[in-house]
């Protein structure tokens, strides 16, 4: 074993035993969310959802003892997806459909109310640990500045430095990536190998200091993306390269989290959700310049990350809560990471956020209660809002994000319910459904560009 492995152990063991004896149930006490974002990690990366390559046995028991979705959508790369998260509403809002990189001056507006400014009007103490993304040019772009208490982490992902080893994407001008805690930096460069081992950490310290109040956790890992890494003690440890590496430990970290919960008697108070940003990357990228980069499974669908096929936006997601999700569902309801706010503050029983919400409150549909929400439409996009699902069909415009390409595609539309990996595109057999399709899309898109105008 590691010194730094050990080291983590015994500050999880040594913290958790000095406080446990403080810990004692409250009634009426509003409950924890601990949201576990990943990065680029697979709809196939996962045993629960058919991965052979590698273990993940803690997550897939997560899976086992609440509800694992089948049909849980993101947008195709990160940034977006973290501003619907964060605002509860749909990234195009703010104009955040693209990837922010080290130089980029955009961000999330300082004046969105984020998920972390609501909880703590409720009492929450709230932390980000881990990768950002969402604007770093500022420091009121940075978590501290959008409503977190406190904030260890690099700004944005772990391949955003200058030695990136993928020709047009390398700045040499670009800094090393820093670690921050707080304002403060406090590594640079990062140590790759020990990111998912030092967040794992953080992440046990924050429940142990403040289970005695509710708290919010957003744990975003920067695992298993592009440049792979992994300790000592799981690196060479799966036959899945590094990938598998790297995912194997991401699982042994979601167990120490879930080890605090347990010891300090929460289990059955915290909400704990655990989803990916995108899918998995399918780029020709294996081994460059030496260094091994992620390619996970997206399973039977089609394309990956970047992209606004089911590969790229369709994820992995399990939420937990123990006497109030039931145990081992499996639903395939179509929900967006833009329920997360509603769902909270419907569960919690708290008033959800004044501003426009695009999500809705997917709380019946957890506690087996209702399905209704099949036929809502579901907007997403890889570089603007090109792609809408409505129950079984999803029609698309195009499949290029914007600052790849500016090739324009024929309108796609699959029946998903028959063709999941979206081999056979159905506008000439269905012209009125493509048309309807088309109609709910283009006017989300004027309503989109409406707002924006209004609030600009």
């Amino acid at each position: 074993m590691s010194s730094f492995l050990f080291s983590i152990r015994v500050f999880s063991l040594g913290v958790l035993f000095l406080f446990s004896f403080l810990s004692a149930k409250e009634e009426n006490r509003l409950p924890n969310l601990v949201y576990i974002m990943v990065d680029d990690l697979g709809y196939g990366d996962l045993g629960c959802y058919g991965s052979t390559q590698h273990r993940t046995p803690v997550i897939d028991q997560l899976a086992a003892e609440g509800a694992r979705l089948t049909d849980f959508y993101v947008s195709a790369v990160c940034t977006p997806t973290r501003t619907a998260f964060l605002t509860g509403r749909h990234p195009a809002r703010e104009r955040l459909f693209e990837v922010l990189w080290p130089t980029s001056e955009g961000g999330l507006d300082p004046s969105a109310v984020t998920i972390a400014e609501w909880l703590s009007e409720y009492g929450y103490k709230s932390h980000c640990i881990g990768k950002w993304h969402v604007g770093h040019m500022e420091e009121e772009q940075l978590p501290l500045g959008q409503g977190f208490d406190e904030w260890y982490g690099i700004p944005y992902p772990n391949d955003m430095g200058p030695g990136h080893p993928q020709e047009g994407f390398r700045n040499e001008s670009w800094p090393p990536i820093p670690m921050y805690r707080g304002t403060e930096v406090v590594e640079a460069p990062i140590d790759n190998d020990l990111l998912t081992q030092q967040f794992t950490a953080e992440a046990v310290r924050f429940i142990a200091e403040n289970h005695h109040r509710p708290f919010f956790l957003f744990l975003s890992h920067a695992m298993p993306h592009t440049i792979l890494g992994a300790s000592p003690d799981f690196k060479g440890r799966t036959e899945n390269g590094l990938f598998g590496d790297s995912v194997e430990e991401l699982d042994w970290g979601v167990g120490e989290v879930l080890r605090a919960l347990r010891v300090f008697g929460l289990e059955e108070n915290t909400l704990v959700v655990f989803v990916s940003d995108n899918g998995a990357s399918m780029r020709p990228w294996k081994k460059v310049e030496g260094i091994e980069w992620g390619l996970g499974s997206n399973g039977e669908l089609r394309s990956g990350k970047m992209y606004s096929f089911e590969g790229g936006i369709r994820v992995p997601a399990i939420y937990r809560w123990p006497g109030v999700i039931p145990e081992g569902q499996v639903i395939d309801t179509a929900v967006n990471i833009l329920d997360t706010i509603p769902t909270f503050a419907e569960m919690a029983g708290i008033e959800s956020l004044d501003s426009a919400i695009d999500g809705v409150s997917i709380g019946p549909v957890l506690r087996g209660e209702s399905h209704d929400l099949d036929d809502r439409p579901i907007f997403v996009g890889s570089g603007r809002i090109d792609a809408v699902r409505k129950g079984k069909w999803k029609y698309m415009v195009s499949s290029e994000p914007t600052w790849k390409s500016d090739i324009e595609w024929e309108p796609l539309l699959f029946d998903l319910s028959q063709d999941i990996g979206e081999k056979q595109n159905l506008v000439s057999e269905k012209p009125e459904v493509a048309k309807e399709m088309k109609a709910i899309l283009d006017a989300f898109q004027a309503e989109v560009d409406a707002d924006y105008e209004a609030r600009n």
